[in-house]
């Protein structure tokens, strides 16, 4: 159960605490007060290709990151700041922010709050963003390095700096929660996930995105062809987003790392 609190600073002793069993020895948690981003820190921190999991979690982020360069409002005391590093064997990594995104889904389910997933990489509850996910990647010999970034605005109630439509778990549940219990079952499902997506072909997850698929049957653009209007038509076995150009019928495909997209309303 996920506790209701007006002021909680970031425990590192609560979360490993009641981290499972099964992972309490491999996670290695730093915790800071400000720095300027998880990712960049665990990207230039983390060489050795270990089995620990190294989480770097911060009260403020001066320069957070989304995608395609964006930065992500970090105010402090407020939000989960969470950026995970591991390194895996598997080589096509092209539907693992599909995967986390599920993980993510999860928690929030857990503690009643119902969100759906913007392909690639975003999580909406009724169309208003409440977590961005940025996975960033590098070869090491034969494995790669994987930082896996997830932003969720927790409570959160005031920003003139966001520049799109979005939402707080304290504003969806009309009360603050406790970050630590949501960042240790973070770190549960995640290891689960990684375990999963090691092991596991990408239909595994396919399955339980389908439900979830915001874009399934809505009409998008893209960021630098506006004027043209897709619909979804899900994802295929690799991740990528199935599409229908609307003009001239065609049924295409984009990865994540081509598009910027946005609801058409």
């Amino acid at each position: 159960m996920i506790e209701v609190v007006n002021k909680n600073p970031l425990d590192k002793e609560k979360i490993l605490s009641k981290l499972s069993n099964e992972f309490r020895s491999k996670v290695v948690l730093e915790v800071f007060d400000t720095i300027s981003s998880t990712n960049d820190y665990l990207l230039r921190k983390e060489k050795n290709k270990n089995k620990d999991i190294k989480i770097c979690i911060a009260e403020e982020q001066t320069k957070g990151r989304g995608r395609r360069g964006k930065s992500w409002i970090s105010p402090k005391f407020k939000n989960i700041y969470f950026s995970l590093n591991s390194f895996l064997k598997k080589e096509d990594l092209s539907g693992l922010s599909i995967a986390v995104a599920l993980s993510v889904s999860k928690v929030l389910t857990k503690i009643n709050v119902m969100s759906l997933i913007k392909w690639p990489n975003d999580l909406l509850v009724g169309n208003k963003k409440i977590c961005g996910i940025l996975i960033e990647t590098a070869k090491v010999g034969e494995l790669t390095k994987v930082v896996i970034g997830i932003g969720i605005n927790v409570n959160m109630e005031y920003s003139e700096l966001i520049d799109q439509e979005w939402t707080s778990i304290k504003l969806e549940k009309k009360q603050s929660v406790d970050r630590n219990s949501i960042i240790t079952e973070m770190i549960n499902q995640l290891c689960i996930t990684l375990n999963k997506f090691e092991q596991e072909e990408f239909d595994y997850f396919l399955k339980r995105f389908t439900s979830l698929d915001l874009l399934r049957d809505k009409e998008f653009t893209l960021k630098d062809k506006p004027n043209e209007t897709f619909i979804g038509k899900g994802i295929d076995n690799k991740g990528l987003l199935i599409a229908q150009n609307l003009k001239d019928q065609r049924i295409v495909k984009f990865s994540s790392g081509e598009v910027s997209l946005k609801l058409k309303k």
